[in-house]
């Protein structure tokens, strides 16, 4: 988040003899990175997520008081008075919260006789750097100390809250609210809302107050409001609504827990001056937690093994304590504007080192020697087998591998912590959610194909289990010969010849499947393209059409046709009908010509031996 903060506003807290660039450069450096300067003046800091403390002034400052002595600049605390003011009156206000949680602590005071008119020109001119436009002397107030001192806070005509009542509690779905900017915004349920002794919601707290609240030219009497709130409801509640403000994005980061009633002091004395309004009511400070201070145990041995050089105790000492930490002995006590950020040894080192300069640290790489592996040439064909299934129509699918019951198959590992009951057991095949994406997708084309290549997990009697990779295609729309058309292909592609076999399972509906190990097809394939020179002498093609029977596979029948000769060149699959299996061969001999008659013993030398293991008979 990007923050406005005026150099000259800043020279209210440090006395320094550095310029307004030597600032930037100095935070820049050590803290937060300035995007630029506008006007010679004010500073566009970016203040990183984990340090809500540097959304003001007072922030900022802190920050100097460290960061400049490391650029060799002098750096005074300008010491404030804090105003003393007599919180007595006989205005009272009745506050009841539904849950300690949502405001851990809640302060408020009365002012009486205030007179509403335009801020002196200083406060209007501050607020105008920071781009907040000013409004009035009370409502400006409430701006100017949360741009200062980081801590929203929120004026109430205290005569508009029926009762003098507030009840802090979450929202109801659906609640109405019209809020200062006149958008009546609906709510969701749990958003942390005050209603008064009406049951009017007159406050989104945290994010913007209620219109039927609002401090205007009539108002005679102002109820001061600083609070503190459960950050991770304003960041839901601001998010959901879309309404973000600078109190939202403060409060959802976290506020001081300390500087609440001293915030309300400061702003009381200012807004009584401004207005010449008195306090008119005892001061209610209502603390639903318990702060206690944290400490951490400092390890001066570790700073340096983190840092990699050696920093001197004094070093770290001095460092920590012009950030505001406190040292007492071996233990750190963290200041209550840090109280959220900093929470290890190794924060602290964090702290020490930035202000010692990261471009200050020992610029060596790491020692030793890099361990050589072999290449691994499966990557390189998972590759080359998406990019040639994508080219052939398929879309790829990166699936979970956990599944439901349904999907896991038999022996599936079942998971001891699943987030829910679809994602149960360890899958054992692609294939069963492969199917299911098809099912799903019914309506988007006539024919769909996919694949998926991933792990799937075998149990292995009790160890860790098998972890084969796979490669899983399922299609529909797509005809048999088709895809088994596809797959020869995609062996040709990856170098896999000669006999790889693979089966292809046929579902209702049109759906075909296969899964094959990629593990496998990675040890067949062949990186080597092997040339072999053309003869001139022609091939005979004949069909044949066998009767098939029993568990043969045709893989089986491939490799005994294959085997019968040498001159027996290609055996491909040319059609089935029934129990008929009909195969193209190619005789070829590379040193002569071959005759019909040569092909014909060949061929009957084939039957009699498909007949003799595999009981095949030639189809009449």
């Amino acid at each position: 988040m990007n923050v406005l903060i005026p150099f000259s506003w800043l020279k209210d807290y440090v006395k320094t003899n550095a310029g307004v660039r030597d600032v930037a450069k100095a935070l820049s450096e050590h803290a937060f990175s300035v995007e630029k300067i506008i006007d010679d003046d004010v500073l566009e800091i970016e203040v990183t997520p984990n340090r809500g403390d540097g959304l003001s002034i007072l922030g900022i400052a802190r920050e100097l008081m460290a960061v400049l002595p490391a650029k060799g600049f002098s750096s005074e605390w300008v010491k404030k008075t804090l105003p003393v003011k007599k919180y007595s009156g006989k205005d009272k206000l009745k506050v009841t919260i539904s849950d300690n949680s949502l405001v851990p602590r809640f302060s408020a005071v009365v002012i009486d006789k205030v007179k509403i008119k335009d801020s002196p020109a200083e406060v209007k001119e501050r607020l105008s750097k920071v781009g907040i436009r000013a409004i009035n002397n009370v409502v400006d107030v409430t701006n100017y100390f949360m741009i200062e001192l980081g801590q929203p806070m929120h004026a109430f005509d205290y005569d508009k809250i029926a009762g003098h009542e507030m009840k802090v509690r979450e929202s109801k779905k659906g609640e109405i609210i019209v809020t200062l900017d006149g958008v009546k915004r609906v709510l969701p349920e749990g958003v942390i809302v005050i209603e008064d002794g009406d049951g009017r919601l007159i406050d989104l707290c945290g994010i913007m107050g209620g219109l039927n609240s609002e401090v205007d030219e009539n108002t005679g009497k102002v109820l001061l409001f600083v609070q503190v709130y459960d950050p991770v409801r304003i960041r839901k509640s601001s998010m959901s609504l879309g309404h973000r403000t600078e109190a939202a994005l403060r409060f959802e980061k976290g506020v001081d827990f300390e500087s609440v009633v001293p915030s309300l002091q400061t702003a009381v004395g200012m807004l009584t001056e401004l207005t010449g309004g008195e306090v008119s009511s005892e001061l209610i400070d209502i603390t639903g937690t318990v702060y206690t201070k944290k400490h951490i145990k400092i390890d001066y041995e570790k700073i340096n093994k983190i840092a990699g050089t050696e920093i001197t105790k004094d070093f770290v000492n001095s460092t920590l304590s012009s950030l505001g930490f406190v040292i007492k002995g071996s233990d750190v006590y963290i200041p209550s504007w840090r109280y959220d950020d900093i929470d290890l040894a190794e924060d602290l080192a964090e702290e020490v080192i930035r202000i010692y300069g990261y471009q200050n640290l020992p610029n060596k790489l790491p020692g030793g020697t890099l361990t050589h592996y072999g290449r691994n040439n499966n990557f390189s064909l998972e590759e080359k087998a998406k990019d040639f299934l994508k080219h052939m129509g398929f879309f790829e699918c990166y699936n979970y591998s956990a599944v439901s019951g349904a999907l896991a198959g038999h022996g599936a590992l079942r998971v001891k912590n699943p987030l829910n009951a679809d994602l149960e057991f360890l899958r054992t095949s692609l294939t069963p959610k492969l199917l299911d994406i098809l099912n799903r997708n019914r309506g988007y084309s006539e024919t769909v194909k996919l694949f998926e290549l991933a792990p799937v997990y075998l149990s292995k009697n009790g160890d860790l289990p098998d972890q084969p990779y796979m490669l899983g295609m399922a299609v529909r729309g797509v005809d048999f010969l088709v895809f088994k058309g596809i797959i020869e292909a995609l062996f040709q592609e990856l170098g896999v010849f000669g006999d790889f076999s693979f089966n292809i399972t046929e579902y209702p509906g049109g759906v075909l499947s296969c899964e094959m190990s990629f593990e496998e097809i990675a040890i067949a394939a062949g990186n080597d393209k092997v040339y072999t020179p053309l003869t001139g002498f022609n091939s005979i093609k004949e069909d044949i059409t066998i009767t098939v029977g029993g568990n043969t596979t045709f893989s089986d029948i491939v490799s005994e046709v294959s085997n019968t000769d040498d001159r027996v060149n290609k055996v491909s699959f040319k059609d089935i009908y029934g129990d008929a299996l009909t195969l193209s061969i190619e005789f070829l001999d590379r040193s002569k010509q071959i005759t019909s008659e040569e092909t014909k013993n060949i061929r009957e030398l084939i039957i009699k031996n498909l007949d003799s293991k595999y009981g095949i008979k030639l189809k009449v």
